[in-house]
């Protein structure tokens, strides 16, 4: 019954280990989702900023004046956008390790689990190994015994029967 409560523990704990390595991966896809869906974002508002100062030029090529502020304004907001990015990148890095931390301790938590198992299982075989070798040594010591105390009773006869047929 030990055993089967250990095969249980060590089950459940291989479980949990993998259960904690996919979380990670889980968080590791949203994350990378998170950052890609940003960047398309970004790389579409800078591509619309383009053509608004396109078409801006377009309609008034010589308002060189109008056009440089439209310009600086557009400058502006693509720093003000590679700024955000940067800010979520780390912040996403700042979630990478508090996850990474998070699934490496409830991994270790799970294989030290799973350790403990193993080892209850390993007692358990070893003290059922050695119980079958204690109980095979008794049983060959108590039939050497018996071999030769039936090999004393046949001795004993055949000494009979010879007595027996010499008088």
């Amino acid at each position: 019954m030990a055993g089967s409560d250990a095969a249980s523990k060590l089950f459940d704990a291989l479980n949990d280990s993998y259960d904690a390595f996919i979380d990670g991966v889980r968080a590791a896809n949203d994350r990378g989702h998170r950052i890609s869906t940003a960047l398309i974002e970004q790389a579409q508002e800078g591509q619309r900023e383009t053509v608004r100062l396109a078409r801006k030029w377009a309609e008034a090529p010589l308002d060189f004046l109008n056009f440089y502020s439209s310009l600086v304004e557009a400058s502006t907001e693509a720093q003000g956008r590679a700024l955000e990015t940067t800010r979520q990148w780390f912040g996403e890095f700042d979630e990478t390790q508090k996850e990474t931390r998070e699934v490496l301790q409830r991994m270790t938590n799970a294989n030290r689990a799973a350790g403990e198992a193993v080892t209850e299982i390993a007692r358990g075989v070893f003290t059922r190994a050695s119980e079958a070798v204690q109980s095979v040594g008794r049983s060959v010591s108590e039939g050497n015994g018996r071999r030769a105390a039936r090999e004393r009773a046949r001795a004993a006869e055949a000494s009979e029967a010879e007595a027996t047929t010499e008088s």
